[in-house]
C-alpha cells in the first residue's frame, strides 16, 4: 500500500485552498473549442488541486504562433471558450489558473497584424527582423496589458495567473544580462532589469486585488554563458515575493536548444526532477510556496520531494497528459494503475508537426471528444487478440473494461513484443516502465495465454466474433552481397544479445533505431560506427530527440558515425561504403548491427481473417510505426467493438 501523507495535504494560500499539492503545469492543445474544455477538465476530474491554461499571450500585436491557435487576452471572442475552461476546472474541485506570456523579441512579424517583435534593446535578428527597443511609453503599455490580461482572465472565472517570467520571454529577457544591454533605469544592475517584471507584478495586483492568486514562473537557471544563474534569481525573487503568492522553478531558454532537455526533460538524457534543486534554492529563501517542475511523474518521487522539504507543491505536466487521473489513483491505492508518462515528447512533438496534440501512452489525451458518439457494447462480444505487444496489450485492456470477453495468445513465454529490448537498455528506463504497467495490467485483467500460436484449430475452437491480429513487424535486411552472413544481426537482437557481441561494430542505418542501438553498444565499450545513406542522423520530423541524440553521440568517444554513404557490400570482417561522388572505403568490423526498418507480419496470419465474422489488424502488422500509433490503434479499434 502506498501512502503520500504530504502529497496530500492540503494547501490554504489566503482565501483559496488547493486540496492537494499537485498542479497540473501550464500546457494547452491548439485546438480554441470544446475538446480544450474536455482536456483541462480532464485534469481536474482526476484529482489535480490546480489545472493551468499555457502560454496565452496578452497583446494580439506580437504573437508567435496564428491567432487560431492561441487564446490571445485582449480579444473579447475568446472569452467563451476561456469562462468555459475555467468553469469546467473549478467544477471538479481545482483551482483554474491560467499563464500570462509576452514571446518579447521572438515574437513573428509576418502574423497578421504583429508589429514589429519588440525588446530591451534593438537588433536585426538573423531572420532579417528589426527588434524594436523598448522605450519608457511602451514598457508602461506592456505592463498595462500584463494588469488588463490579468484582469480579462480573472473575470473569465480563472481564480488565478501565471506570470510566465521564465524560459528566455520578455521578462526574462529584461531580467537576464545575456539579452538586456541597456544603459538606462531598466538595464545594468539587478535592480534595474528587475524593474520591468516588478512593475508588472505590482499593476497585476493593483487591477485584480489581494485575493486573485499570482503565481510567478523563471528560470532558476538558463543554463548559457551570461545568463541568469540560480543566485541572481534568489535575489530577484526576494525583490518581488512581497507581490506574488506563489513562484514556479524550471530551468532554460526555450530558443536555445542545448536547453530544451531541462525544460521538457527527455527520457534517455535527462534525470526524473532534474530541475528539483533550483527549486530548493529558492525554498531556502522565501517564505511564500515553492512549486518544482521537471520530469517529475512518480508519485512516490513527489512524495519524497516534499518530505525533504526540497518543494511545496509539484508540478505535472506530461504526466497529467499521460495520465489525468494520476492523483485520483494515487490517493486512492491504485498505484499500479496509473499510466506511465515515459517523456518521449510526442505531446510537444505532434504540436511542432501537425498543430495536433497527441500522447504516445493515452490515445485519448487531446482526444477526449471522440469518445462522445461511442457507447459501451449492449452484447459483450468474445475477442481474441493474437500478440502481446504494446498494440495488442493495449486492445485487449480496453476490449476488457468495455465488459467484453478477451483472450490473448502470444506465441513467445512473455508479453512486450519489441518494449521488451527496454530490459537491456538502461536509456530506455521509462519505456520499460510503460512495458511493465502494460503488462502488470493485461495479467490482471485478461486471460493471458502465453507460448500459445494462433492456429486455424485454435481459432476454430474458441471461435472468437472478433479476432484482432497485432503480431507486429520483423526486421527488414536489406539486398546487399552478404547480408546473410552470420556476423549480421537486428537492432532488436542486438539488444537481446548486447554481451556476447564485442569489439568492432558497425550499424548500418542512422535513423532513431539506428542511432539508439549504436549509442548504446558503445557505452557498453564497444567500437561503433553508424553509416547512414542520407546526409544527416535521426528523424527530421522529431527534432528534439534527435538533436539530444545526436549530442550525446558527439560526447561518445568510441561511438562515429558517417552519413552520405551506402554499404554496398558486407565481407568477412568488415563492410564496403560508397559516397555519392563514388568513393569506395571499407569498414573493419566484427558485427554488423542491422537497422534499416521494419515489415508486417500480418501474412502470417491472413489465412484465418476468413474463420472469423470480424478480423481486424493492428499496430505494426498494418504498418510498422511508432507506440504513439500502436497505442491509439489498439485502443480505439477496442473501443469500436460492438
Amino acid at each position: 500500500m502506498h501512502d503520500f501523507p504530504n502529497l496530500f495535504r492540503p494547501l490554504k494560500i489566503k482565501n483559496t485552498t488547493f486540496r492537494n499539492r499537485i498542479f497540473s503545469a501550464p500546457n494547452r492543445t491548439r485546438y480554441k473549442n470544446d475538446i480544450d474544455i474536455l482536456y483541462f477538465e480532464a485534469k481536474a476530474r482526476g484529482g489535480a488541486a490546480q489545472v493551468t491554461v499555457g502560454e496565452s499571450p496578452i497583446s494580439s500585436k506580437y504573437l508567435r504562433k496564428q491567432k487560431e491557435f492561441l487564446y490571445v487576452l485582449d480579444d473579447p471572442l475568446d472569452m467563451p471558450v476561456l469562462s468555459e475552461i475555467a468553469m469546467s476546472i473549478k467544477s471538479y474541485g481545482a483551482v483554474a489558473s491560467i499563464q500570462l506570456n509576452h514571446n518579447g523579441l521572438y515574437s513573428v512579424y509576418h502574423y497578421k497584424n504583429n508589429q514589429n517583435p519588440i525588446g530591451p534593446i534593438g537588433f536585426i535578428r538573423k531572420d532579417g527582423i528589426e527588434v524594436k527597443a523598448m522605450d519608457e511609453e511602451m514598457i508602461e503599455d506592456i505592463v498595462e496589458s500584463f494588469a488588463n490580461a490579468a484582469l480579462f482572465v480573472k473575470t473569465a472565472g480563472f481564480d488565478m495567473c501565471q506570470v510566465h517570467g521564465g524560459h528566455g520571454w520578455l521578462l526574462a529577457q529584461f531580467l537576464s544580462k545575456l539579452t538586456n544591454k541597456r544603459t538606462d533605469k531598466y538595464g545594468g544592475s539587478l535592480e534595474n532589469r528587475a524593474r520591468f517584471p516588478l512593475a508588472v507584478v505590482k499593476r497585476i495586483r493593483e487591477k485584480c486585488g489581494p485575493e486573485f492568486l499570482i503565481e510567478y514562473r523563471i528560470s532558476g537557471d538558463e543554463l548559457v554563458p551570461g545568463g541568469m544563474g540560480i543566485e541572481e534569481v534568489v535575489e530577484f525573487l526576494k525583490m518581488i515575493e512581497s507581490e506574488i503568492d506563489l513562484v514556479n522553478v524550471s530551468a532554460g531558454i526555450h530558443e536555445t536548444p542545448e536547453t530544451l532537455h531541462r525544460m521538457f526533460p527527455h527520457t534517455s538524457f535527462t534525470e526524473h526532477g532534474c530541475n528539483v534543486y533550483l527549486a530548493e534554492a529558492v525554498k531556502k529563501a522565501l517564505n511564500i510556496p515553492v512549486i518544482a517542475v521537471g520530469g517529475i511523474s512518480d508519485p512516490e518521487h513527489a512524495e519524497q520531494i516534499l518530505l525533504d522539504g526540497k518543494a511545496d507543491v509539484i508540478g505535472m505536466g506530461r504526466a497529467l497528459i499521460a495520465d489525468p487521473e494520476l492523483p485520483r489513483k494515487a490517493r486512492s491505492g491504485r498505484y499500479s494503475e496509473i499510466i506511465p508518462c515515459i517523456r518521449c515528447n510526442n505531446c510537444l512533438t505532434g504540436k511542432s508537426i501537425n498543430d495536433n496534440l497527441s500522447c504516445t501512452v493515452n490515445p485519448q489525451s487531446g482526444k477526449e471528444f471522440r469518445s462522445w458518439h461511442i457507447s459501451l457494447p449492449r452484447t459483450p462480444r468474445k475477442v481474441l487478440v493474437v500478440g502481446g505487444g504494446p498494440a495488442g496489450m493495449k486492445a485487449a485492456i480496453t476490449a476488457t473494461e468495455c465488459g467484453h470477453d478477451v483472450i490473448l495468445v502470444e506465441k513467445s513465454d512473455s508479453l512486450g513484443g519489441l518494449l521488451k529490448i527496454s530490459d537491456y537498455d538502461p536509456l530506455k528506463s521509462d519505456m520499460k516502465a510503460l512495458k511493465d504497467y502494460l503488462v502488470n495490467r493485461t495479467l490482471s485483467l485478461v486471460d493471458v495465454r502465453l507460448n500459445t500460436e494462433a492456429t486455424a484449430e485454435l481459432v476454430k475452437k474458441l471461435a472468437p466474433d472478433y479476432l484482432i491480429a497485432a503480431v507486429g513487424s520483423s526486421p527488414i535486411y536489406p539486398d546487399i552481397p552478404g547480408i546473410t552472413r552470420e556476423s549480421v544481426i537486428s537492432a532488436i537482437d542486438a539488444y537481446y544479445n548486447a554481451k556476447k557481441i564485442g569489439g568492432k561494430i558497425v550499424v548500418i542505418g542512422g535513423g532513431l533505431v539506428g542511432c539508439e542501438i549504436g549509442l548504446y553498444l558503445a557505452e557498453l565499450g564497444n567500437a561503433v560506427t553508424i553509416v547512414e545513406m542520407r546526409g544527416a542522423l535521426g528523424d527530421p520530423l522529431d527534432v528534439r530527440h534527435t538533436s539530444l541524440l545526436i549530442a550525446r553521440i558527439d560526447k561518445t568517444p568510441t561511438l562515429n558515425y558517417k552519413t552520405g554513404v551506402k554499404c554496398n557490400e558486407i565481407t568477412s570482417s568488415g563492410i564496403k561504403v560508397i559516397s555519392e561522388d563514388g568513393k569506395e572505403q571499407f569498414i573493419e568490423a566484427d558485427t554488423i548491427v542491422c537497422a534499416v526498418g521494419m515489415k508486417s507480419n500480418l501474412d502470417k496470419l491472413e489465412p484465418l481473417g476468413d474463420m472469423v465474422p470480424n478480423f481486424i489488424p493492428i499496430g505494426d502488422c498494418i504498418k510498422p510505426q511508432k507506440i504513439l500509433q500502436a497505442m491509439q490503434n489498439g485502443y480505439y479499434v477496442a473501443l469500436n467493438i460492438q
